[in-house]
């Protein structure tokens, strides 16, 4: 018998599938009109020329008007359903995406039936499909896609008669880096889209002893945590998410203890807090880069 929090994942796959012909005709251009007007933002230097000033203001609440059918019409709704499903907790890190699904999907792995596997095949290819024929994030929703991808690869990997990563086109990549500074300046350099920097805990936090880990994601736009700023959507602001809130990796050889352990002694709260601080710094640096340098 599927759990019900997998067959929460499949609605929720529906509801994708159904909207998926509107996303399409109507939002994918519209955050491509806004990606636009974001690239004729930064083309302007309004703390050098008064006419780039006003311009740059005109430009800015046109990104503001065009980007709040996207929150009311894509964003609000999809991350609604979510909460109605169950999939996602109130959290703003959507780290409860991973940590509500993850038992039940390690334990249906373990018990499923012949029965189930046509049905986990046409839900995978659906999704699969969604995400490649849309192949975006609305301009918002990169955080809320990137934990749905991770937990339904957990899922769907299990179910596969390929060595291929059916995830491959639109999946975040890792990009290693020795530090913070190594990890902006490839960002702003190559303008990377779709994007993971790997920076070793060493070079964040003294004791050596403590594991690497991914602290940083580069997408169109630079939001702390995913809160939705419409001001800022592409390349002055773009969103850093902080690690995989404490999410422990999966583990082949122990697929019965997948859980989200949080931090136990105070050197990791310390840590914690000392990182986050790093990070809202390089978010307010790489946000305002223009600004400061012009």
């Amino acid at each position: 018998m599927i759990p019900k929090e997998v067959c929460a994942l499949f609605d929720f796959i529906d509801y994708l599938d159904n909207n998926k012909k509107e996303y399409i005709e109507k939002y994918i251009p519209l955050c491509n009109e806004l990606k636009e007007l974001d690239n004729q933002k930064n083309k302007l230097k309004p703390y050098q020329n008064y006419k780039d000033n006003q311009q740059y203001d005109i430009v800015q609440n046109q990104i503001n008007e065009k980007f709040q059918p996207i929150i009311l019409n894509v964003y609000n709704p999809l991350t609604s359903k979510l909460k109605e499903l169950e999939i996602l907790s109130n959290d703003e890190s959507f780290a409860s995406i991973w940590n509500n699904n993850i038992s039940a999907i390690s334990n249906f792995r373990q018990n499923f039936t012949t029965e189930d596997v046509g049905l986990v095949f046409q839900y995978k290819q659906k999704y699969l499909n969604f995400r490649t024929e849309t192949n975006t994030d609305f301009l918002c929703l990169s955080s809320v896609f990137q934990n749905l991808d991770e937990i339904l690869k957990v899922l769907f990997d299990f179910f596969k008669d390929t060595n291929e990563n059916e995830f491959d086109s639109f999946e975040i990549k890792t990009i290693k880096v020795n530090n913070i500074k190594e990890s902006v300046t490839d960002f702003k350099e190559n303008k990377r889209n779709n994007v993971r920097y790997s920076i070793p805990m060493e070079s964040l936090y003294e004791n050596k002893n403590l594991t690497q880990t991914k602290i940083a994601n580069f997408k169109n736009e630079i939001i702390m945590g995913d809160k939705i700023q419409v001001g800022n959507i592409n390349n002055n602001s773009g969103q850093i998410s902080f690690g995989r809130e404490n999410k422990n990796e999966i583990s082949d050889n122990n697929q019965k203890k997948r859980a989200i352990t949080e931090n136990k002694n105070n050197r990791k709260v310390l840590f914690w807090t000392v990182a986050g601080v790093i990070i809202a710094v390089i978010g307010i640096v790489v946000a305002n880069w223009e600004k400061i340098f012009r």
